[in-house]
């Protein structure tokens, strides 16, 4: 089995990592792990951690990683990124994701003939019990713990051919056990703003948003997916009370009665948005993400998230756990998983 260690500059779930990740599949390179990690330049560091494996070293900043590696023989240059060969393995010196494909054909067949074949898929939410019940049901599963999900590795030893039947068999079997945990899961081959990006625009509904305490993240994720311009309408960050009661034009007698973080604000948020923009659907959320201003009637961590319909009006109270980068980004998930769920249904 040649698998492969991958040293990251980047966020672990940044775009270009995913790329790095889905050419590694077609190629039969099944990476083994993922570090993120600020400082590449100390080569022997790195190689300590996995001896005898292919590592890829991935910086956009590009020259700063070469500077200091010693005694390696270059075998290929494309564009700034670099491919070195170790008596260990080969070295991929990568500055951009599209560099991979003409490195990887310059391989050693050594290092390309015993095929294993790789597939990462992606669950939200990253919890650590989710984690334990796949384990049961896929005893050689491999997984990273990343920032908004876990990603789940899965290889096959095979023909190529054999491939999409073992993985989707496997899927089956995570998406079985993972049921029996919790109802509202993701597990797929992209990032969960790709998929719902993907089936808004497949279903043609038109979406808007109303965020607070995600302070625009929700929009920023949304509008990852290209030409996303033709389900996404609006996206408004009413932060303060007065922003929501002047821009969406909640009553602010809902306000005193309820409180600005609940459930019915919440809705109202979700209602406005859809009906300011004339879409199918609405996102609302609010919320608390710290660190201070928490009390024992509403913790930091507690999230308001609403879906609106024509139809119906759904919501769910939260109450998560994490530093405020954290908590925000997990608001965001939850709010397009429930979008996910909703629109599934329309």
């Amino acid at each position: 089995m040649r698998s492969v260690v991958f040293f990251t500059s980047l966020w672990p779930w940044d775009r270009e990592n995913l790329r790095v990740l889905r050419v590694l599949d077609e190629f039969g390179m099944a990476w083994e792990s993922i570090h993120h990690i600020s400082d590449l330049s100390d080569l022997d560091s790195v190689k300590n951690i996995s001896k005898g494996k292919a590592l890829i070293l991935f910086s956009p900043s590009g020259s700063p990683l070469l500077s200091s590696f010693q005694g390696l023989e270059k075998a290929v240059k494309c564009g700034e990124s670099l491919l070195f060969l170790d008596k260990e393995g080969p070295v991929f010196c990568l500055t951009g994701a599209s560099d991979l494909v003409p490195l990887l054909q310059e391989l050693p067949a050594l290092w390309r003939k015993d095929p294993v074949f790789g597939r990462t898929f992606y669950l939200f939410p990253p919890e650590r019990e989710l984690l334990l019940s796949l384990k049961k049901a896929l005893p050689d599963l491999g997984f990273s713990f990343q920032d908004g999900h876990a990603l789940l590795r899965l290889t096959y030893e095979g023909k190529r051919e054999s491939t999409k039947e073992f993985f989707d068999r496997a899927k089956e079997s995570a998406e079985k056990a993972l049921r029996r945990r919790r109802k509202a899961f993701y597990l797929g081959g992209r990032f969960l703003w790709e998929e719902v990006g993907e089936m808004l625009l497949k279903k043609k509904l038109k979406l808007a948003v109303a965020e607070s305490c995600t302070g625009g993240l929700l929009s920023h994720l949304i509008t990852e997916l290209p030409g996303a311009s033709n389900f996404f309408y609006q996206g408004l960050v009413t932060y303060r009370t007065e922003s929501k009661i002047n821009t969406l034009g909640i009553r602010k007698k809902l306000i005193t009665s309820k409180g600005v973080l609940s459930r019915e604000v919440a809705q109202e948020m979700a209602r406005k948005a859809r009906m300011l923009s004339k879409a199918e659907i609405g996102v609302g959320v609010t919320g608390l993400a710290g660190p201070g201003g928490g009390s024992a009637e509403i913790p930091v961590g507690t999230v308001f998230i609403a879906v609106s319909t024509q139809k119906r009006n759904s919501a769910r109270r939260l109450l998560l756990k994490g530093e405020r980068q954290e908590i925000k980004l997990q608001s965001a998930c939850w709010a397009l998983l429930l979008l996910k769920m909703i629109a599934e249904k329309l």
